[in-house]
């Protein structure tokens, strides 16, 4: 079974995601959405759409915590597990910038964040 990642860099308001695979290349381009029920909705589409283009993978959501901006989000993708092959995560802040830091990028854009 494939295993691929979605990235979700949350903001007040807004979430920048992206997907990759194992290798950490990106499969679905950046795509930001707003934190209201269409944003959500239109997440749902967009990974019902992956879902059919790689129907044999399993999913794995990570959404960092901060401070409660997170937790629409969060919920929405803990919902979709009921009909999507997804399994969802809340990451300590900490360890998303250790992780960061070990791969020595510094450029800190939503786009990368995700």
């Amino acid at each position: 079974m494939e295993k691929y990642y979605l990235g979700v860099d949350v903001s007040k308001g807004y979430a920048d995601l992206v997907i990759l695979d194992g290798n950490k290349q990106v499969v679905e381009e950046n795509f930001q959405l707003d934190d209201t029920f269409d944003g959500h909705c239109r997440l749902y589409e967009i990974l019902c759409k992956f879902f059919a283009n790689h129907p044999q993978c399993m999913l794995y959501a990570a959404v960092e915590s901060t401070g409660g901006y997170e937790n629409n989000w969060f919920n929405a993708l803990v919902g979709f597990q009921a009909t999507l092959n997804l399994k969802t995560a809340r990451l300590n802040p900490l360890g998303v910038s250790a992780n960061s830091k070990a791969d020595l990028k510094r450029n800190i854009t939503d786009k990368i964040s995700a």
